[in-house]
């Protein structure tokens, strides 16, 4: 009894934030920006009087778009049709003639299950369904007409949301639906085949039966990234260093194609990188799809007389950059991800001053894997 009376009041203290200083500060940010735009402009348009009390919703909507984007509260659908159907329910039971307190409780009520039903629950609509039942003699005698500012505030809180939150690198809204793999077909992407799927998501969110303040994309995110650093634990740290090759083969930007060509079929290789002259630094890399494209579509009496010299297009001119690279203490984990979601055949690795020390292959990474796995085999 006493253990559980400890747990129950250890539920109080507040959990531990996921989100870095850097993040607070682009929130505040972000609502005193939206707050300086909305709140003027309102005010300019629809009176001071009127703009005040809709402050506080504003505030509140803004704190969720910045804070939260990725929240189902947060998304757009939910800040305009929230505010607007709250803002219908609470002038209608203001109209009503029902007493005060009467009108207020029914309007909370009506919409927290009208937003559920339309899927836009947005915390701040319940505050302006309040105003609009026990709002000042003006907001009465506006009736509907209280629309036209919600309607501006919440579209104008938007148009700032879209641009902010994409501008610091939080997408907003937050996109749906599954990635397409490289090949464009509709098969899963390799790492999620033997994974959950987004039916084992449905169940799961059905089988807590709460509502969560979270999307099903972000919560199957969560969860891969959960797996991704159980199974980072479970490997040990085995990094880029201990599986890649050393003793490589490369090109510089002056190499020509036909060269590349003839090295790539004499070491049966699949890419080549590209470096400067002298200081090894990456600066792009050469595939046999790069050559055969280039190959296809010069001439066939340009590419016979180019073939035949040694000469012709030089690798600058056909290379892929910039380079998907790695370090060398990235973990294996990582590898796995990049080179099978990603499509990549090989990943260049380079030092802090971006120079090439290696090369891992996905026949590296296979070996790697293998290995680890009999390591961990039980004796």
């Amino acid at each position: 009894m006493q253990e559980r009376l400890f747990d129950w009041c250890r539920s109080f203290v507040p959990a531990p934030l996921s989100a870095r200083p850097v993040e607070w500060l682009r929130v505040a940010l972000g609502v005193a920006l939206a707050m300086l735009l909305v709140l003027p402009s309102c005010a300019w348009i629809f009176g001071t009087s009127l703009t005040l009390p809709l402050a506080a919703p504003a505030a509140a909507s803004a704190v969720l778009v910045f804070a939260a984007p990725s929240s189902p509260f947060a998304q757009p659908w939910s800040v305009l049709a929230g505010n607007l159907l709250a803002t219908l329910i609470g002038v209608s039971l203001g109209a009503s003639g029902l007493p005060v307190m009467l009108a207020a409780g029914t309007a909370g009520a009506l919409v927290i299950v009208c937003l559920l039903g339309a899927r836009c629950l947005h915390p701040p609509g319940a505050a302006l369904a309040l105003v609009a039942v026990v709002g000042s003699a003006q907001i009465h005698a506006l009736g509907f007409g209280l629309l036209y500012p919600v309607a501006f505030n919440s579209a104008l809180l938007v148009v700032v949301a879209l641009v902010y939150n994409n501008l610091t690198g939080h997408s907003y809204p937050k996109p749906r639906g599954t990635r397409a793999n490289s090949h464009h077909t509709r098969d899963r992407l390799p790492s999620e085949r033997l994974s959950f799927s987004e039916d084992d998501v449905a169940r799961a969110l059905a089988d807590f039966g709460e509502y969560v303040d979270v999307t099903r994309d972000d919560l199957a995110q969560l969860i891969k990234q959960t797996e991704k650093h159980a199974l980072r634990r479970s490997m040990g740290e085995v990094t880029a260093a201990d599986i890649m090759s050393r003793d490589l083969y490369w090109a510089t930007p002056a190499c020509s194609a036909q060269t590349a060509w003839k090295s790539l079929r004499e070491h049966r290789l699949h890419s080549l990188p590209v470096v400067e002259a002298g200081s090894r630094k990456l600066i792009g890399i050469v595939t046999l799809v790069d050559l055969l494209k280039h190959l296809r579509s010069t001439p066939a009496r340009i590419r016979l007389g180019q073939l035949k010299q040694g000469g012709g297009t030089r690798l600058r001119a056909i290379m892929s950059s910039p380079v998907v690279t790695v370090s060398t203490d990235t973990h294996m984990v990582d590898l796995v991800f990049l080179l099978s979601d990603r499509g990549l055949h090989c990943l260049p690795v380079v030092d802090a001053q971006q120079r090439l020390v290696g090369m891992i292959t996905q026949t590296d990474l296979i070996a790697a894997l293998y290995r680890n796995w009999l390591k961990h085999l039980p004796d």
